[in-house]
């Protein structure tokens, strides 16, 4: 055993090398409307690990690319987005570029909605996408704001931050949603590990309509997909703050740079909010619902040989809360007395999550290959008894602050993903792959009845019940996609994802067959 780590070490290295071969070049200009050169621009060969940044005079080249057809994707500030096509032949090609002001033109955009890069245009699915300039301009704060932008979709809490989402009223209140949401590529697992917080977003995309060829479980009303912004060769850092009512403040900061250049990069943001409750409870007449959280992001990008691009990737969320659950008994009641409840346990959530990801690309001449090893772990605990009757009676009420590893959510994912060649042009395309997960649940929670119990029809006063659960959940799917361009105008689109089940010892085999 200690002789064959050494060796496959040798193989992956073996492996790297081999991707050095040499390929042609493409080099460029990028000039603005006044002809005059545009530096510090974005070069990236679209499902391509292949990326550069434009110097001071405007100049750009990318190498190691292989002969082909690719679609080359250019992007600056202040500029709206370009696209143009380029065909390199042995010799190499020459692309040029003239961007315009974005206030007088729309952006060429570019989405993921079939896990690899296309124009929207092109893509047979119902799509809302949103540039990092439209996520800015909109003041899209959390998830939960889509709800306003894009078609079809609603989004909503209680007051605990974990959004319940439903498109084309595709909905569940259960902890498995019914629409995903994938950030960076990682499936967020459950409402426990996701996090809703948009803040340093590259692009939002909304995919309308069953998913589960390649998304898998949880999309059958559709897929949210966040990217956020990756470091790169040019050097950037922003700052910002808000203020608002209810003694609202929102602080964000962070820097993407390189640290050795075409090789390593270093990206960190991280936010900070705050507000006061909206709402009053009468019981002791207080402000109820104060929330805090700090939010970040971390990026360390290396890229060990042409055409391989590793990405770790570290995400956290700490939220305090001191009224979770903004509820009163009846719709009667929430209508007669807007922004006013009473409750008589009070108490702090304390909601602390943590998302790490490696992200593994590697881009060949026949095909690419992408690996997402994702974890996600959940504490999400009150610090004092919780009301569960919702009102001023001493009736029912919550305790999960347990110690040990009872309420800590803990979800492993993998996924291997295969995809055809990069280049344009071909009719038949394929993408396939492998998903696996495992996840740990175990809930330890007691329910107090306490004097007032006997209003709600308990049988006693003053006692508790504690029920635990020892969940563990693991699956497995095996998923492919085709498409064959009969007709420049007209594609058909294949797909199928077998998936198995492991839960408390049971098994279900779901098989889910697409075919357009």
């Amino acid at each position: 055993m200690s002789g064959r780590l050494p060796r496959n070490l040798f193989f992956l290295l073996m492996l790297m090398t081999c991707a050095v071969a040499r390929g042609q070049v493409i080099t460029g200009k990028v000039i603005n409307e006044k002809s005059d050169p545009v530096a510090n621009v974005n070069i990236h060969l679209l499902n391509t690990t292949e990326g550069t940044v434009t110097d001071h005079e405007g100049n750009y080249r990318l190498d190691h690319v292989n002969p082909g057809k690719y679609v080359v994707v250019v992007s600056a500030v202040g500029y709206a987005d370009e696209n143009k096509p380029v065909s390199v032949s042995k010799t190499g090609a020459t692309l040029n570029f003239q961007l315009q002001n974005s206030l007088v033109k729309l952006d060429a955009v570019v989405v993921t909605a079939e896990k690899k890069e296309e124009l929207l245009q092109k893509v047979p699915i119902s799509v809302t996408a949103l540039s990092a300039r439209q996520v800015q301009q909109y003041r899209l704060w959390n998830s939960e704001d889509l709800t306003a932008i894009s078609p079809n979709l609603f989004s909503n809490n209680s007051g605990d931050q974990r959004n319940v989402t439903s498109v084309r009223g595709i909905v569940t209140t259960s902890y498995d949603p019914a629409v995903a949401t994938y950030i960076d590529g990682v499936n967020q697992f459950s409402l426990d590990t996701y996090i809703s917080t948009l803040f340093d977003i590259d692009k939002v995309e909304v995919l309308r309509g069953p998913q589960g060829t390649l998304y898998g479980r949880n999309a059958m009303g559709g897929v949210i997909n966040i990217i956020t912004k990756k470091p790169t060769n040019h050097t950037e850092s922003f700052a910002e703050a808000s203020l608002g009512n209810y003694n609202l403040q929102r602080y964000s900061a962070g820097i993407r740079t390189p640290l050795i250049k075409d090789k390593l990069y270093f990206g960190a943001a991280a936010l900070y909010n705050k507000r006061d409750g909206y709402y009053t409870n009468t019981f002791n007449n207080t402000s109820f619902d104060k929330q805090q959280g700090i939010t970040g992001n971390y990026y360390i990008r290396f890229l060990p040989a042409p055409r391989w691009d590793l990405t770790l990737n570290v995400k956290h969320q700490n939220n305090k809360n001191d009224g979770a659950f903004t509820l009163v008994n009846g719709a009667d009641e929430a209508f007669a007395h807007p922004f006013k409840l009473a409750q008589n346990a009070i108490a702090t959530m304390i909601d602390n999550t943590l998302n790490a990801s490696l992200n593994v690309q590697y881009s060949g001449s026949a095909f690419n290959f992408t690996s997402v090893s994702a974890w996600q772990q959940n504490h999400r605990y009150y610090d004092a008894p919780l009301d569960g009757d919702f009102s001023a009676a001493d009736a029912v009420s919550i305790i999960n602050n347990y110690p040990g590893q009872w309420n800590k959510v803990k979800v492993f994912t993998q996924e291997f993903r295969f995809s055809s060649q990069p280049t344009t042009g071909a009719r038949f395309k394929w993408t396939a792959g492998t998903y696996f997960f495992h996840q740990d649940n175990p809930t330890k929670q007691a329910t107090h009845f306490g004097k007032d119990a006997a209003l709600l029809g308990a049988p006693d006063v003053n006692f508790s019940t504690i029920n635990t659960t020892t969940a563990k959940n693991t699956g497995i799917a095996l998923y492919g996609q085709t498409t064959y361009s009969m007709f420049p105008k007209l594609d058909l689109i294949a797909g199928i994802r077998i998936q198995v089940l492991l839960f408390t010892g049971k098994r279900l085999i779901l098989c889910f067959l697409n075919l357009t």
